[in-house]
């Protein structure tokens, strides 16, 4: 499989679920992430031993590492997510954020008669106007909270991309190096026996 080709579709796929909307990175993100690197795991191939490192070579290597890195942020990004809320103060601003919003959601005069008028049309599926802005509160909280801590996930995972684009780009480029001094010793030693 071509290799320009590969990386291509895979970087399209990476770029459309990381800036597909807003929210939270989620689990479905993370499995879809899995999938990318087992698709280029089994299609991408390091050139044959015999090639030498020529600067096309390092940049496929390059670019190898980098599409691989950012499919593997989207396996790590619910992991960093659920971190960054639970104890950073990013994580302690967006639950305020996301209590604010709710509680001025439930206060707000206006919502009070939307929901009053919800319930007596019977559109809120709840029996009390207080049932259906619980509801609605609830559900700017999470979207709230949401957003924001998405938001503050997105800010920290460059670090971890960038980290494992390197890793890769290094391992990579010591399994061609091995595999080049394999082959050459491999016909060295043929033809001296040849010889």
């Amino acid at each position: 499989m071509d290799r320009a080709a590969l990386l291509g579709t895979a970087l399209a796929a990476v770029v459309a679920l990381s800036f597909s909307g807003q929210g939270q990175w989620d689990w479905l993100g993370a499995a879809a992430g899995i999938a990318l690197l087992v698709v280029l795991g089994a299609f991408f191939r390091l050139p044959p031993g015999r090639e030498a490192l020529t600067p096309k070579l390092l940049g496929e290597l390059a670019a190898g590492s980098v599409v691989a890195a950012l499919a593997a942020t989207l396996v790590i990004a619910p992991v960093l997510q659920a971190f960054l809320a639970a104890t950073t103060d990013a994580g302690r601003t967006c639950h305020a954020s996301a209590a604010v919003a709710a509680g001025a959601l439930e206060s707000d005069g206006t919502r009070q008669r939307g929901a009053d008028l919800a319930v007596s049309r019977g559109d809120a599926g709840v029996p009390t106007a207080t049932d259906a802005l619980s509801r609605a509160a609830a559900d700017e909280r999470r979207t709230v909270m949401g957003n924001c801590i998405g938001d503050a996930t997105a800010r920290w995972l460059w670090a971890p991309a960038t980290g494992m684009a390197a890793v890769g780009y290094s391992c990579a480029l010591w399994l061609v190096r091995r595999r080049h001094v394999r082959a050459l010793r491999v016909e060295a030693a043929r033809a001296a026996t040849s010889g």
